[in-house]
């Protein structure tokens, strides 16, 4: 009879090892739904080069990223949700009602254009309590909704940038005009609750989204109110924005001439 071989101490040591971290893994998984988890705010890292919006008195503009992000679209129609305060894009067919261009498309490439709309933009600003000396950029997270890809961007969670003042008017030299901030309720907190951030993130029927791309052409006020479809603004005073924490998170600029490339 051939005798048993008795284990090493380094084979008991690691076996021992090995029940401990079962046991430890068991334990955390059990007890993981008890956690008050938050999601982590995207927004405190560097993140150039992630889809995003910047909207400035006059135009919106979609970065690179961000036009990369729906390959192929080249038109889109453009939501909002005044009560949840966010902002969708979904792509669209160039005859779709209120389908607007988003982006220069060319063979070898498609390149990001500013999207002139200061009848919108001067809405939003409104509805926003924005201080119209400022653009801001807001980052987009892709969801899929009833078969379509989106872009949905939260208004509240915004990055504030100062913006340059134009030729003849007096530079701040204390104001680092490509350096943005988040205000304190942002900056201070790490993020929000994990079911709060999986309602941020949904799209749906009642959060009452309506198309936007009728305040960024021609049609007159009571075209809209007509179709139903006219934003309601309240007039109320804007309280200051609170200044957090500042972010080196550096915006190329987006000139007021021709259709532009560029993270802006």
């Amino acid at each position: 009879m051939t005798e048993q071989m008795m284990p090493t101490s380094e084979e008991m040591a690691l076996e021992e090892l090995t029940t401990e971290k079962e046991l430890r893994r068991r334990e955390l998984e059990q007890a993981f739904g008890s956690y008050n988890f938050v999601v982590v705010r995207k927004e405190l890292f560097a993140h150039l080069r992630d889809p995003a919006v910047t909207i400035r008195k006059g135009s919106i503009t979609f970065n690179t990223a961000c036009i990369n992000g729906l390959e192929d679209v080249v038109f889109v129609q453009l939501l909002l949700c005044e009560d949840e305060k966010k902002f969708a894009v979904k792509g669209c067919q160039e005859n779709d009602k209120d389908a607007l261009r988003w982006c220069i498309a060319k063979p070898d490439k498609r390149k990001s254009r500013k999207m002139t709309c200061p009848d919108f933009t001067d809405k939003l600003y409104e509805l926003m309590h924005w201080d119209s000396k400022c653009r801001y950029k807001i980052l987009g997270y892709k969801i899929e909704f009833e078969g379509e890809n989106y872009y949905v961007f939260d208004l509240i969670v915004k990055e504030t940038f100062r913006e340059k003042p134009k030729k003849g008017e007096v530079i701040d030299e204390t104001v680092d005009y490509k350096k943005g901030y988040y205000s304190e309720d942002i900056a201070g907190t790490f993020g929000v609750p994990v079911e709060e951030h999986k309602k941020q993130t949904q799209v749906t029927v009642e959060n009452g989204y309506i198309n936007v791309a009728m305040l960024t052409g021609d049609k007159k006020p009571v075209e809209i109110e007509q179709a139903g479809k006219q934003l309601t603004l309240e007039d109320n005073s804007a309280p200051a924005n609170s200044t957090g924490e500042v972010y080196p998170d550096v915006e190329e600029e987006v000139s007021d001439g021709e259709p532009v490339v560029g993270e802006c």
